[in-house]
């Protein structure tokens, strides 16, 4: 009997594939059994097998036969100045979202074009402006004033995202790709990005966070498409970046969250409270995180702070210790996929593919749905079809 034909990959390779996907060396060795035969190049994987390591490392099959592992660039200009070495490079997982957005966004900008809906007109509205002037307009456009602001702060994320989205834009609202809860995203690498585009800016938002950094994140990458310039962020309210981009954009996400002229007004109400009791009644008032209200108090000189660093890091672990006594995620999957998709794209290509413009199998990929009966039942829940 012939031979099984063998693929031959690199031992530089094999070893940058256990890198790049996130797994122990061991998990190949017990996979994989003539694994340390591959890394002396005694022997090879299978097509099969070299298939299986292609998808396992997020990687294109071809990468495979090179002799050394390729640079992988972000197609987006990176702003993440606080982001550990080892994270420099983008994980598969980070591209993985990059790339279905970009996919998603030239689909929906074609859609766009082709149906005669006119340019987004908040892109690049807050190119020259000062700070505190962009976070105003955002907040008129998205109906986000402090007297508007209602419900639970899962209820402030809703409303933004569909905010924004009535304004023209998408979002993807996610801490997985492609649905995969086996592929969760590292909020240590990203927090969200941005794509501008005339007629499709997109905001993505890692929900691999908290409630309170999600609401931070969506005013930053907000902020970014006000500007009209693309990128992929690692918002922190404690973090000063450096970056002029990054400052600018942090500085109108606070504002845009807490105004100045109106902290400045109901701070007489809660300046004689302890610092905690600061915090959550005027966190209750913004409906935001108190890491970005203690943020505030500092910046327009409130309160003094003698060590604001260890007020900051207290504050930090008194919130950790709040929510691990919360429930976890999960619920009605179908309820989840529009945030996770974005509803105004979910309802374009859904009634176009179902008029026939777009074909199923590629509006079932785009929706990273499995199968032709959960893309008719999203369909459905949806109530487009």
């Amino acid at each position: 009997m012939a031979d099984t034909p063998r693929v031959h990959i690199s031992r530089e390779m094999l070893l940058w594939l256990v890198d790049r996907s996130g797994k122990d060396r061991d998990d190949f060795v017990d996979k994989y059994p003539k694994w340390e035969a591959w890394l002396t190049g005694d022997s090879g994987p299978t097509l099969g097998q070299a298939q299986q390591l292609a998808k396992t490392a997020g990687v294109p099959f071809g990468y495979l036969l090179l002799d050394r592992p390729p640079a992988l660039d972000l197609p987006v200009p990176d702003f993440r100045e606080g982001v550990d070495a080892d994270l420099r490079e983008p994980s598969s997982n980070l591209l993985a979202v990059v790339h279905q957005s970009i996919r998603r966004q030239d689909w929906y900008r074609d859609y766009a074009e082709d149906n005669g809906l006119p340019a987004v007109e908040i892109v690049g509205a807050g190119e020259g402006g000062e700070p505190h002037e962009v976070a105003a307009d955002m907040r008129h456009a998205l109906s986000f004033e402090v007297e508007q602001r209602r419900g639970s702060w899962n209820d402030v994320r809703k409303h933004l995202l569909r905010a924004f989205e009535v304004l023209g834009g998408l979002t993807v609202a996610t801490s997985m790709v492609e649905n995969n809860t086996h592929r969760l995203l590292d909020e240590s690498e990203f927090r969200g990005f941005s794509l501008v585009d005339r007629f499709a800016p997109l905001v993505f938002v890692n929900t691999h966070q908290t409630l309170n950094g999600q609401i931070f994140t969506l005013a930053h990458e907000f902020a970014h498409v006000w500007l009209g310039r693309s990128g992929i962020s690692l918002e922190d309210p404690k973090w000063e970046p450096q970056g002029e981009i990054e400052t600018w954009c942090n500085a109108v996400a606070s504002e845009f969250l807490v105004p100045r002229e109106d902290l400045q007004r109901h701070y007489v109400e809660v300046g004689d409270m302890p610092l905690t009791q600061q915090l959550d009644a005027l966190a209750a008032r913004y409906r935001c995180g108190t890491l970005v209200v203690l943020q505030a108090l500092r910046r327009h000189r409130l309160r003094k702070f003698l060590d604001f660093d260890a007020i900051y890091d207290n504050e930090l672990r008194r919130l950790l210790e709040l929510a691990k006594d919360k429930p976890g995620g999960g619920g009605d999957h179908y309820a989840n996929q529009p945030f996770r998709i974005g509803e105004r794209f979910s309802r374009a290509i859904v009634s176009d593919a179902l008029s026939g413009r777009t074909p199923l199998t590629d509006a079932i990929r785009l929706t990273s749905l499995k199968s032709l009966s959960s893309f008719d039942t999203y369909a459905n829940r949806l109530g487009v079809a």
